[in-house]
């Protein structure tokens, strides 16, 4: 059976490096989709690895620096690691009522488990009511793609909306639930992404 890395996450420190917001007035970040993190030749002789790193989130939610602080002994696994954190994606920090910036570091446990493969595409919009009408097309009958291509502002806009084969287990619970619900051809209501609306879509997979 074919098996992945798949990562574990781990609140280790939440700091700021922008301002130092008072507990009662913050919300903080939290994940909503991680990407994978490169193979681990250590992984072959333990169960897990775990590391240290930090990322600097901005307004939008989105790793726009990362550092891996606790090295691997391969400067090469570290460096490949660092580009995955940048494509990793978090809800706004919220401080006083507003999305801030904000610096924090996490504790990254890596372990092997089974993938769950879906084939994907999406449409991003940029707030509730249009992603309301959108998917109130589409429960209308209309076109997914030609909605994309009007509506989407993800790059994946580009493709169609097309993701390709997604492995869900890298979204977090709330997502993962929904898409896992989807027959082939069925999409989801508008998920919050961020300070973004997403509608998913389990395309039909070839074999």
């Amino acid at each position: 059976m074919k098996r992945i890395i798949f990562i574990c996450l781990f609140l280790f420190i939440s700091g700021c490096k922008v301002f130092q917001p008072e507990e009662s007035n913050f919300i903080p970040p939290s994940l909503i989709k991680q990407s994978e993190l490169p193979p681990l030749q250590l992984l072959n002789f333990i169960d897990s690895y775990e590391f240290t790193c930090e990322m600097r989130l901005n307004s939008l939610g989105d790793v726009v620096n990362a550092k891996i602080l606790t090295t691997s002994g391969d400067a090469v696994w570290d460096s490949l690691a660092r580009l995955s954190l940048l494509n990793w994606k978090y809800t706004p920090a919220i401080y006083e009522g507003r999305p801030v910036e904000l610096t924090i570091k996490r504790k990254v446990r890596m372990v092997v488990e089974k993938p769950q493969f879906y084939s994907l595409a999406e449409i991003e919009v940029q707030n509730y009511n249009k992603a309301d009408s959108v998917y109130k097309a589409l429960l209308a009958g209309a076109d997914f793609i030609q909605l994309c291509i009007h509506c989407s502002c993800s790059k994946s806009k580009e493709r169609n909306g097309m993701l390709g084969r997604v492995n869900i287990n890298y979204f977090n619970n709330e997502i993962k639930i929904q898409i896992a619900a989807l027959k082939e051809g069925e999409f989801t209501k508008p998920i919050p992404y961020g300070g973004h609306y997403v509608i998913y879509k389990r395309l039909i997979q070839n074999n």
